[in-house]
């Protein structure tokens, strides 16, 4: 398939504001009253078809579209070397296992928000990019680097070699410094795992940095995507200090 197809008004405005040469056509549920997005898809003279409400339910196979499907040109998928070669980066962040989309997509919108360089994902261990991911993204899958790799504990490696430090985000007891004090290398690379076995022991062996978030409620942890935002936003604080 030559095109993505991506859901939800935020996420369609989004990509007609930072990258409109990607919107082939999008698909508008007939009836659909007069708002704002649609009089900008018109304004931009984007193609407009209309169809059912089921019709662009089966496309997506989710009912959360808002009325709203677009298809767009495939985006580039970067590998990690070449990323490397072309891309001025000082911050990366690199996901492991993280399968659930929702929390894929809230991670890149945070991502995007504060200015990560690029996200690296695992081609078999980890959530595809799907519409659903788009949406949850609020259109940040869509503007951010993308760099998926066959190997993390490798593609780790190859960025300790180019001087990045890797940050493992743990909220086990054999993580050794508290992020409330941390201050981020120059170069490095935050490593977040899933909610349910968090980041896989080979990689953090090979951290520079095993980090957690000081907690005091009742409640043992934060969801993956609400403590790599806090990670992110830890990481800016360093930046403008």
């Amino acid at each position: 398939m030559q095109f993505d197809l991506i859901m939800g008004k935020q996420t369609i405005r989004e990509l007609l504001l930072h990258a409109p040469h990607r919107l082939l056509m999008v698909y508008v549920a007939m009836h659909k009253e007069k708002d704002d997005l649609l009089s900008l898809l018109q304004e931009k003279n984007i193609s407009l078809v209309y169809v059912s409400k089921e019709k662009l339910s089966s496309m997506v196979g989710s009912d959360s579209h808002q009325s709203f499907v677009a298809k767009i040109k495939k985006r580039k998928i970067w590998d990690l070397r070449s990323f490397l070669e072309e891309q001025q980066c000082s911050f990366l962040l690199l996901l492991d296992t993280i399968t659930d989309p929702q929390n894929f997509g809230a991670i890149l919108r945070s991502a995007e928000c504060f200015g990560v360089s690029g996200v690296i994902t695992s081609k078999n261990r980890g959530s595809p990019m799907t519409p659903t991911v788009a949406k949850a993204s609020a259109g940040a899958s869509e503007l951010l680097s993308l760099i998926e790799v066959s190997n993390l504990a490798e593609s780790l490696r190859v960025l300790q070699k180019a001087g990045f430090a890797i940050i493992v985000a743990d909220a086990s007891s054999s993580a050794r410094e508290n992020l409330a004090s941390f201050s981020f290398p120059e170069k490095s690379v935050l490593v977040m795992g899933s909610e349910e076995k968090g980041v896989q022991p080979l990689i953090c062996k090979m951290a520079d940095h095993l980090v957690y978030i000081p907690m005091k409620g009742k409640i043992a942890s934060l969801n993956v995507a609400q403590a790599t935002s806090v990670f992110l936003f830890a990481r800016s604080k360093t930046i403008l200090h």
